[in-house]
């Protein structure tokens, strides 16, 4: 079939847009979240005037590309890295290169935070034994009191 906007299919083509709560309710994410994406430029809203009111209406791309952010969020960028990979990662001006040096400048960041939560592990696995080995003490030694003062 031809979509083109000569064809007569062309108009049978629906965009379902969604105002921010149906986005919020799809995605999870508060409305003032999605706002902020949208001032970010991470997702972008059509607006709508009815009446005094103005609407801001959302396209399924949005929803695609919050999908990717959560994601991205989840792998540890930040939402500036975001906006700038989605902005130009499909994009034939990115080189493989400045791909590869995103991947490994993030790869770095991954292994610092692995070698600090290993360090705070310790710390607090050491700091649990301590506390674990004082409390032995101080019952033994309530024991050994209580043992004590029953022969006398």
């Amino acid at each position: 079939m031809d979509y083109t906007p000569q064809s007569r299919e062309f108009d049978k083509i629906e965009v379902v847009l969604m105002l921010i709560g149906e986005l919020s309710k799809r995605t999870g994410l508060s409305k003032d979240t999605l706002r902020f994406y949208e001032k970010l430029g991470l997702i972008t809203a059509q607006v709508r005037q009815a009446g005094t009111r103005t609407y801001m209406e959302f396209s399924p791309e949005a929803l695609e590309r919050i999908v990717m952010i959560k994601q991205g969020k989840s792998l540890g960028f930040t939402l500036n890295e975001m906006k700038y990979l989605i902005d130009t990662w499909g994009s034939v001006s990115m080189p493989t290169s400045e791909k590869l040096k995103i991947i490994d400048s993030k790869l770095e960041e991954i292994a610092t935070k692995i070698q600090q939560l290993k360090e705070i592990q310790q710390y607090l696995t050491t700091k649990r034994n301590t506390v674990t080995q004082n409390q032995i003490e101080q019952l033994n030694q309530e024991y050994q009191k209580s043992s004590e003062e029953k022969l006398h």
